[in-house]
């Protein structure tokens, strides 16, 4: 490197590191190994071509850049947005390559100031500076690149997660599902038990989903929820924290499974309407809300009867709250304990509730047809 600096201390400065940069190079990687587990696990090999190349890169780059008086190139950043997308297809974690960067920064720092000679102390607080300025702009490189390559490789999976489920559900016919299995190099089980993960951070969590999952076990998007596709049968419900879980029968791909998909979707739209917002719902819970919800005429006749009447007489949930406890339990003493009231006073709300609706909770045919209706929203809630 030519010293072109107007500053000569700078440049001979320089050239003292430079003069010790393979023993510096190697401190760095020892450094790396010692302290971060991903590169501990490295081979020699590895370290030598991939890692330590750009760590040698950016001490003269730095060099570089501080004795011509001159800020970084494209060119320059480039190697480092490289090395970004190599340590990702390399499966290590970005917390840990910026962990090695912070490492290279403090062993470089440390070399520098002992390269410094007597009267030359001042350099530092303007070498100081510019060291930080170009580990800052070459690691923000190098994340930029690594989070971009991410990703573009996350969307790329999910297309792929998306295409295959769906071809395993539009397949018409067993030579189709044989077809899919080749186009998409995946051996395939003879039947699928769909299972549908809504909630709060459900569609985040695929990955996560996918790995607590049976193995063999596929899943995509679909908006903002996850279907997975478990082979075979599902021995007990999945379950996770938050989430809203919805599964069914095993069914073979093709339409067979994409009714069942159908009715795991139906599932857990009548588990949303009966309030939940978590827990795990197979094909025999929730066979009332299922029949009533699947029939819109019957369901707005109740809605009407009983979902909009209540909350317009009671605004307040005081006799909803008693007539649920009710039904229940079927016991007014229970009920009059559970609201902390007099036996008197559930008997009072329950009388009100059959005023306004015409249907008495004392009665077993109408308390079946206030549960119904009290699992409906009403008019303007949905």
């Amino acid at each position: 490197m030519t010293a072109l600096s107007t500053t000569p201390r700078v440049g001979a400065l320089a050239e003292r590191v430079l003069a010790e940069l393979d023993a510096l190079v190697a401190r760095m990687g020892a450094a790396y190994q010692h302290e971060i587990a991903e590169y501990a696990a490295m081979t020699e090999a590895t370290m030598a071509t991939d890692v330590l190349p750009v760590s040698r890169r950016l001490v003269q780059v730095f060099l570089s850049c501080v004795v011509q008086e001159r800020t970084l190139t494209p060119d320059e950043l480039r190697v480092f947005e490289q090395s970004g997308r190599d340590r990702l297809i390399m499966g290590m974690p970005l917390e840990s390559v910026l962990h090695a960067y912070r490492i290279a920064g403090r062993e470089a720092w440390t070399a520098l100031c002992a390269a410094v000679q007597p009267g030359e102390e001042q350099l530092l607080a303007d070498l100081g500076a510019r060291w930080i300025d170009i580990v800052d702009r070459t690691s923000s490189a190098l994340a930029r690149a690594y989070l971009s390559l991410s990703y573009d490789r996350l969307r790329d999976l999910d297309a792929r997660r998306r295409e295959l489920v769906e071809a395993l559900l539009t397949a018409a016919d067993p030579s189709e599902v044989a077809a899919v299995s080749l186009r998409f190099s995946t051996v395939l089980a003879s039947a699928y038990v769909p299972v549908l993960v809504g909630g709060s951070g459900a569609a985040a969590g695929i990955d996560a989903l996918l790995a607590d999952a049976p193995a063999g076990t596929l899943g995509g998007h679909r908006g903002d929820r996850v279907l997975l596709l478990v082979p075979q049968r599902l021995d007990g419900p999945i379950r996770r924290g938050g989430t809203l879980v919805a599964w069914g029968r095993p069914a073979a791909c093709g339409r067979a499974l994409c009714e069942e998909v159908s009715h795991v979707e139906q599932l857990l739209l009548t588990a949303v309407a009966e309030g939940h917002v978590q827990g795990s719902f197979g094909p025999d819970d929730l066979l009332v809300e299922q029949l009533l919800l699947g029939n819109e005429r019957v369901a707005d006749a109740l809605r009407r009867r009983v979902a909009d009447v209540l909350a317009s007489r009671d605004p307040a949930g005081v006799l909803i709250g008693t007539l649920r406890t009710y039904l229940a339990t079927g016991s007014v003493p229970e009920t009059a304990r559970s609201e902390h009231v007099h036996v008197n006073t559930v008997a009072y709300r329950l009388g009100r509730v059959r005023d306004v609706t015409g249907l008495d909770p004392r009665v077993p045919q109408n308390a079946a047809l206030l549960v119904l209706g009290l699992g409906l929203p009403a008019a303007g809630e949905e």
